[in-house]
């Protein structure tokens, strides 16, 4: 690595690092949220045969939230997309508008 980009690197925000879910060393539900996860045998079929990026970036939007409430949101739409076999909203592409 050149100097100035070492300089950079010493120099970045410890709190603003590592905040991407690409980023993060851990991708699991806690045991209660994976639990209701499981619970709905149809929800966690299609889950698990999302590709493993697809998983990992679902569980960090539901674990990423700062409040409680915000989290069992996020786990419940993840559930009930699940269930109906569609992705979350952040993760779905959006449709061609090739009909112009």
């Amino acid at each position: 690595m050149q100097p100035a980009g070492v300089g950079a690197f010493n120099k970045r925000d410890e709190r603003r690092a590592r905040l991407y879910s690409y980023e993060q060393k851990h991708g699991k539900l806690d045991n209660e949220y994976a639990k209701k996860l499981k619970a709905n045998k149809k929800a966690w079929m299609f889950f698990q045969s999302r590709a493993s990026w697809y998983q990992k970036a679902a569980i960090w939007w539901v674990v990423s939230a700062k409040q409680e409430e915000t989290r069992l949101s996020r786990l419940a739409r993840l559930i009930e997309d699940s269930k109906h076999g569609q992705t979350i909203p952040p993760l779905t592409r959006p449709k061609s508008q090739s009909n112009r």
